[in-house]
């Protein structure tokens, strides 16, 4: 009999499920989609249960797919979107929709976090007060939903929500709970002085575990409906980002990991925490590891942008193609990359993308290549602010749609050194 390993995924817009052996041999895998909701502009929920009706579904895919029995399945690991407030109760029930890292609403929040506690935020941190994170939602909660924030037990990440319905019990990983503002990079664990300036109570920042750790056994409930035994040991998770540097094996200080898509990310690992106001912070899912950098609003949207402009018909490949006929520099064309404003480093949501240097002789391959070149340049411009911090980087890996242009691969490691 082969012992398996069932992975999930708690994504932004579907659930992805892996079953494997102990060396990492696929042997199935699933994906279920479930919906964003909008109830306000700005605003951005999603239903805790669509969650986990997609676990119990991609689960049982899985498991149907590879024909295997299920006291095949030894161990359950989790990973999930970063910085979903999802408020439990004392029956263990979801007191209101999930408030998702895409959610603006908390801006003002921000503004009062930036005026009490901005320095001790990023000297314990490592980021700048923003309204993607779980922290500010709270208080936006306690000011306007005051009856919500009453009923809840504990607020967890989606990661720690579906932990707690596979085992019972409300833990956060580290490499999640890092990401909130009032978590202590340096002491692994949440930091009492900042919970406390923030004005929120205690019992909304859950225990902590590391990634690793076995946290709980599989409920006979939750066995019964994902056609698991109970009892299978389910470990702690880990939050999506660092648990893709680990997949694609950036586990050392000085690797980093490129993750394209429509937007991008580029974190490197680091031995101790570094911290830099246009940067972000926070833990890897392994012990003992920090991860520096920042993400990037339009890498591959700069590319479907630019394709509405010369040619919404042509092929990526067309548009790859068309890049290859201009020489690096783009003839002269510098694009900033800033469609829908900017992350890191800039940090800026009101930055637009510019065309500099174009000219009668500028082509319609030019400016293909100028975008690749920019998102590049975007790319660099973390990595050299992180150098300035006191990274060292020394192996960039990336993945993601945009790394199936061989040029675009070339440009952005010609780009950054």
């Amino acid at each position: 009999m082969t012992d398996l390993l069932l992975g999930i995924d708690i994504g932004t817009t579907n659930i992805k499920a892996v079953l494997a052996t102990p060396t990492g041999q696929i042997i199935a895998q699933a994906q279920n989609d479930y919906p964003i909701h909008y109830p306000q502009p700005g605003w951005a929920e999603q239903d805790p249960a669509d969650w986990w009706r997609g676990v119990v579904t991609v689960t049982r895919v899985v498991l149907a797919q590879a024909a295997v029995r299920s006291d095949q399945v030894v161990g359950i690991g989790v990973s999930g979107q970063g910085c979903a407030v999802t408020l439990i109760d004392a029956a263990g029930d979801v007191v209101r929709p999930a408030i998702i890292w895409m959610d603006s609403r908390s801006e003002p929040q921000c503004e009062q976090l930036r005026r009490c506690c901005r320095a001790e935020i990023l000297q314990r941190n490592g980021k700048q007060p923003a309204p993607y994170n779980a922290d500010p939602a709270l208080l936006w909660l306690q000011q306007h939903e005051p009856e919500s924030l009453a009923s809840a037990k504990t607020s967890l990440t989606s990661t720690g929500y579906i932990n707690f319905k596979l085992t019972g019990r409300p833990i956060e990983n580290v490499s999640d709970a890092s990401i909130l503002f009032a978590f202590d990079l340096a002491a692994g664990d949440w930091s009492p002085e900042l919970v406390d300036a923030f004005g929120l109570p205690s019992h909304l920042y859950p225990e902590v575990a590391p990634c690793r750790q076995i946290i709980g056994q599989l409920t006979p409930v939750a066995a019964a409906e994902l056609g698991l035994n109970p009892g299978v040991p389910v470990v702690a998770g880990g939050e999506d980002t660092s648990s893709a540097g680990l997949a694609i094996g950036v586990t050392e200080p000085g690797q980093a990991f490129l993750s394209l898509g429509t937007a991008g990310t580029i974190y490197i690992v680091e031995d101790r925490p570094i911290v830099h106001p246009q940067l972000l912070a926070f833990l890897h899912v392994l012990p003992g590891h920090t991860l520096l950098g920042g993400s990037l609003v339009a890498v591959g949207g700069g590319l479907n942008w630019i394709r509405t402009v010369v040619g919404a018909n042509l092929q990526y490949s067309q548009l790859d193609e068309m890049a290859r006929q201009s020489p690096a520099g783009a003839g002269g064309v510098l694009f900033l990359p800033y469609l829908s404003g900017e992350l890191q480093p800039i940090n800026d949501g009101n930055a637009r993308g510019v065309f500099f240097g174009l000219s009668v002789s500028t082509t319609p391959a030019h400016l293909v290549r100028a975008v690749m070149e920019g998102a590049a340049f975007a790319i660099a411009h973390n990595i050299n602010i992180a150098r300035e911090a006191g990274s060292s980087l020394t192996e960039l890996r990336a993945v993601g749609g945009p790394t199936q242009s061989e040029l675009w691969c070339r440009i952005i490691a010609n780009i950054t050194g």
